[in-house]
């Protein structure tokens, strides 16, 4: 259950949306980030895109042509290895930032650490 936020990102903070890691993990969910599972998610996402319409693009930059004909095995690839890449992304927002965040809190430190609090909250 994410919370949506328009949050002002400071100036030299990139978004976590813009990493196409945590933007299929968004997509997919804690319970479809193993590799079979993602697999049939991803389809089912791409033909639920096309049901209603919709252009990749129009959901996410990141995101445009990923469903393609034959770019399936594409969206494929992206399943492999991505729990681990999630999980490592998590871990170290934790021990790096979190903790020293919390540690030290400061406004900065929040509008800084947000939007990752936001996605490990989803």
């Amino acid at each position: 259950r994410a919370v949506k936020r328009q949050a002002q990102v400071t100036q030299g903070v990139q978004s976590v949306y813009d990493d196409e890691d945590y933007l299929l993990a968004l997509i997919l969910k804690k319970d479809g980030l193993e590799k079979q599972q993602c697999e049939e998610k991803l389809k089912k996402y791409c033909e639920e895109l096309k049901s209603v319409s919709l252009k990749e693009k129009e959901i996410h930059k990141k995101l445009e042509g990923f469903c393609e004909n034959g770019k399936v095995n594409k969206a494929n690839t992206k399943c492999q290895g991505l729990q681990a890449k999630v999980t490592q992304n998590c871990n170290e927002f934790k021990t790096k930032k979190l903790e020293l965040a919390l540690k030290n809190l400061s406004n900065d430190n929040c509008k800084e650490s947000e939007q990752q609090c936001l996605f490990l909250e989803g």
